[in-house]
Formats: C-alpha cells, sequence, structure tokens
C-alpha cells in the first residue's frame, strides 16, 4: 500500500515486500532469458537447417552461401543470414561481403579463422559471438546479420540494421512559434538519442525491458538517477515486469496497463511527443517510457493541471502565460458546462432569464420540433460526427469539411427551422471553447454529456451534485501513486507558482514538490540585474 508523506515523496509501507515482488520478478525475466534452448554445431548444413525450421518458408530471410579466401591457398565456407528490407543493403554488400571475399585474408600460422573473419568484419561493424539459435534468430529479425562458419559452433551477430526512418519532424499536434523543431519518431534509438543530446550526463540512465511473447517489444525507462525518487522507479518497473501478453502495439497499451484508475476517463499517464519536454520532464523527476515502433511517449506522475500548460509557457513572459492559462482554465469549464446551464437555466430555473431575452428565446422556440434536451443532443452528436470525420479524412479534405460541414449544418438547420438559433450557438461556443485543450478533448466530450444529462433530469441541483461527484472522483485519483491533483490537494503551497498564474523565472528555484524527488533545488545563483 502505497501513501503521500508530507516530505512529497512515496511512503512504501511494506517496501520489503515491494522489493520482493520485484526482486523475483526480475529473476524470473532472467530465467526467461537464460533457458536452456538448441545451440548450434559445427556443421554448417545442419546450423542453416536449423535456421530454416525457426524462419519457416518466409522468402525475405536471405540465406547468402560465401567462400572466404585466406593466404595459404585455402578457402572457408560460410553462410550469410539476414532478412531482406531490416538491414542496410550498402552495409552487407561492401562492409561484410566484398571484405569477406574480395581479397585472401591474411592469416598467421596456428591461427584462428573465425576470429580473423571477425577482426576483418568488426573494423565497419558491432561484432558479436552467439552459439544460440533463439537468440540469434531475435537478432537477425531486428536488422542484424549472421555470419556462420564452417567448422565452428557459434556464429558473428553483425548490427547491420538499415530500414527506413523519418526525419524527427516536430509533431503535428504540439507545433510552438517558439522552440525547437525536432520530434520523436518511431526508432527507440533515435528517441533515446535525442534525450541523451538534451541531457549529456552520466545521471541520466535508460533501462530496457522486452514485453510481448511475440512482438518482443522493446520498452526503454529513462530518468535521471540523482533527481527522481527510486521508489517511483521501481514501481513503474514492477508493473512493466508484472505485463504478460503475446503483443505490444503501440505506448496506449502499455498506458492502459500500469496506470492506477484504468476504468477513469481521466488520463492518469502523460503523453508527448516533444523531446524538449521529455527533457524538461525528466529534470522534474518524472520517469519515462519509450515504446519502440511509436512515436509518442509516456511519461509518470502526470497531474491535473497539465492539461493547461505548455512547454511554450515557459518560453514566453509570465504575465502574458499567466493570462492564457487562466483562459484555458475558463475555456475548459465553458466547454463542459455551457450546455448544461443552458438547459438547467430554460427548463428549470427560467427566473434567471434575462427579461431582455424572455421573448427572443420564446420566438426561437417556437419552430422547434424537438424537445430541448433532444434539440441539444442531436447538435452536440452531428458536431461529435464533424469532428470526428474532419480527424479522419486527408488533411486538405478534413480541414474543409470541418470547416464548411459546421458552417452549413448551423444555417441550413436553423434557416429549416429544424434547430433553434440560440441553442446552436450555445453548443457552437462549448465545443470552439473546447479546442484550446485539444490534449483532453476527448474526457471534455465525455463531460458535457454526462453533465449535460444531469442537468436535463435534476435542472441545477443535478449539475451541482454531479460536479461535486466529479471533484470527488478527481481528488481520489492518483497517477502512479502520486495524487492527481496536486498541488491543491494535497494543498502544496510552494507549488502554487507555477499554476494557473506562472511567476516569472527567477522564482522557480524549487522543483516542485508535487513530484517526488531527491534533488529539491533546481537553480542555484543568477546573476543580479536591474542596478545601474
Amino acid at each position: 500500500m502505497l501513501k503521500r508523506s508530507h516530505e512529497g515523496c512515496i511512503d512504501v509501507k511494506r517496501d520489503s515486500k515491494l522489493k520482493s515482488i520485484l526482486s523475483s520478478a526480475t529473476k524470473k525475466l532472467k530465467d526467461q532469458d537464460n533457458h536452456t534452448s538448441e545451440t548450434l554445431s559445427n556443421d554448417i548444413q545442419k546450423n542453416k537447417e536449423k535456421l530454416k525450421k525457426q524462419f519457416g518458408p518466409s522468402e525475405d530471410v536471405i540465406f547468402r552461401q560465401l567462400n572466404i579466401p585466406f593466404d595459404d591457398d585455402t578457402a572457408q565456407d560460410t553462410l550469410l543470414v539476414f532478412v531482406d528490407g531490416m538491414v542496410d543493403e550498402n552495409a552487407v554488400r561492401n562492409n561484410i561481403i566484398n571484405a569477406l571475399i574480395t581479397q585472401p585474408l591474411k592469416l598467421q600460422r596456428g591461427g584462428d579463422k573465425l576470429e580473423k573473419v571477425k577482426s576483418k568484419v568488426s573494423i565497419f561493424n558491432t561484432v558479436t559471438n552467439e552459439t544460440d539459435i533463439e537468440k540469434a534468430v531475435f537478432e537477425i529479425l531486428q536488422g542484424s546479420a549472421f555470419l556462420l562458419v564452417e567448422g565452428y559452433d557459434q556464429g558473428l551477430l553483425m548490427n547491420v540494421a538499415g530500414f527506413e526512418l523519418r526525419s524527427p519532424e516536430e509533431p503535428e499536434t504540439e507545433r510552438m512559434v517558439r522552440g525547437a523543431r525536432d520530434g520523436f519518431i518511431e526508432s527507440i534509438s533515435t528517441n533515446m538519442a535525442l534525450l541523451r543530446r538534451r541531457i549529456p550526463h552520466t545521471s541520466l540512465q535508460f533501462e530496457t525491458i522486452k514485453i510481448g511473447k511475440y512482438s518482443q517489444t522493446q520498452i526503454a525507462i529513462a530518468y535521471v538517477k540523482d533527481i527522481t525518487d527510486p521508489k517511483l522507479v521501481e514501481r513503474i518497473k514492477l508493473r512493466l515486469h508484472q505485463i504478460n501478453v503475446d503483443a505490444i502495439e503501440n505506448s496506449g497499451e502499455i498506458e492502459q496497463s500500469i496506470e492506477d484508475h484504468p476504468f477513469s476517463i481521466f488520463p492518469t499517464i502523460g503523453n508527448t511527443g516533444r523531446p524538449d519536454k521529455a527533457s524538461a520532464l525528466l529534470m522534474e523527476g518524472r520517469v519515462i517510457l519509450i515504446v519502440d515502433g511509436d512515436p509518442c511517449i509516456l511519461y509518470a506522475p502526470y497531474l491535473c493541471l497539465e492539461s493547461i500548460q505548455s512547454l511554450e509557457d515557459y518560453t514566453s513572459r509570465p504575465y502574458y502565460t499567466s493570462f492564457i492559462r487562466i483562459i484555458r482554465f475558463v475555456s475548459f469549464l465553458i466547454s463542459i458546462l455551457f450546455p448544461a446551464l443552458y438547459i438547467a437555466v430554460l427548463n428549470f430555473h427560467k427566473v434567471m432569464i434575462p427579461s431582455e431575452m424572455v421573448v427572443p428565446l420564446i420566438q426561437a422556440r417556437e419552430t422547434v420540433p424537438f424537445p430541448l434536451a433532444m434539440e441539444i443532443i442531436i447538435i452536440i452528436l452531428m458536431f461529435e460526427t464533424v469532428r470526428e470525420a474532419g480527424i479522419r479524412l486527408p488533411q486538405q479534405v478534413g480541414s474543409a469539411l470541418s470547416i464548411v460541414g459546421a458552417l452549413i449544418f448551423g444555417q441550413v438547420a436553423v434557416s429549416a427551422g429544424i434547430m433553434g438559433a440560440p441553442t446552436t450557438v450555445v453548443v457552437s461556443i462549448s465545443y470552439i471553447a473546447s479546442f484550446i485543450n485539444s490534449s483532453i478533448s476527448g474526457v471534455i466530450s465525455l463531460l458535457r454529456i454526462g453533465l449535460f444529462i444531469a442537468a436535463s433530469l435534476f435542472g441545477g441541483y443535478g449539475l451541482i451534485m454531479a460536479m461535486l461527484g466529479l471533484l470527488t472522483h478527481m481528488v481520489s485519483l492518483t497517477s502512479i501513486g502520486i495524487p492527481y491533483m496536486a498541488p491543491f490537494a494535497p494543498f502544496y503551497f510552494r507549488d502554487w507558482n507555477d499554476t494557473l498564474i506562472r511567476f516569472p523565472y527567477r522564482w522557480l528555484k524549487q522543483r516542485p514538490k508535487s513530484i517526488p524527488n531527491k534533488r529539491p533545488k533546481k537553480i542555484e545563483s543568477l546573476p543580479k540585474t536591474g542596478d545601474k
């Protein structure tokens, strides 16, 4: 059982039990890696048959027979195995095949031929010896080439991976006016290098594990050793080791497997595609998870307030940043509450309607054939349909549909008397306000409908009770053991300098107490300015 201490670190009541579970999980993983497997023999033809049995009738696996000459007028039979499309063809042709067969290899008296071949190809590639067939097959499928030499019960694994990768471009959904223009891609090694480039320090640690019986997906756990609370790292590693599935297809499956509250509509594991944001999170004491094949990395803990914060807030002056954060928060409230307040006032609390608006509202409702609740639901569903279609269609068509479709729908529906103009305006304002908080657009859509249902059934009292229930639920959430609503619940006044209001950079000398860390102070000193 985990609870928060007043110092902001994870207090493990049964720390020894947690360590024993983690130790057993790690031991189990090592036992799986070190299990007895089929090994290579001295006969190259038998080894070829064993490998073909493993790969089956896969035509993309290439078996290339080579005859390597030596300066003592002898030649050695070898077999090169690799997967077409997973390797760099130029590296295989020039650095392995041509390097071995173009000129005879010089062999000293009594010298070992395998070691001579290894020394020749190791000039161009990273080479390791391997005797286990299953491990060799796994590395071949990851983009390595495997060289077998007649008369030896071990082969040479050469890292020549060269499949096509896209450039690290800025993520479409996290664009910034002022900031870096690179982004994570589908290669785990490239993503690790992007983080290492921003934090070139030995304290940045990467631990990799493989998850998925068939996919063998690599997961890299990244953290800054001198800053991150080690108990937070242990807890994440424990949950990752307990995942036993056939395959991991994307980071979303990892997120839903390790989060504290998998049935909540609120995300408690964050994600980003920006290396600069990921490095900033690491320096706060967060833990980063990089999933091979997915350009979206995960991080924990993730707090509620981060949905109204942006990395660009720290590149701008604090005054305008604070103003924008307040707008984001108000927009969030408008987006989830506007339809609910509208129906509560019109159906239950008419006394709240200003006298100047009574006649226009009555006239707008006269021609509408549907009850108010049905009218709002129809408009909400139509807006959701248009937005989803705009996302799924090609960019040029989707953008036009999102704008023109909404305009035509609203104008035609009002003109035909199917929908009322005030209702269309209210729902439109709610959707426009939600665009500023696009990272939680799914949560906003569900909250809008939920609060609307409560208000349509029980009026303002139902809306208030639904809001209280929502706040109670949010306060009960945790992210890897860290309270989701920090620094408001629990109350950390020191962290309020970077919430709805962002204080000047000089006042942000401490790391957030809401995130457990080993190094509270992040700014030692700054130059004194302002004096003439």
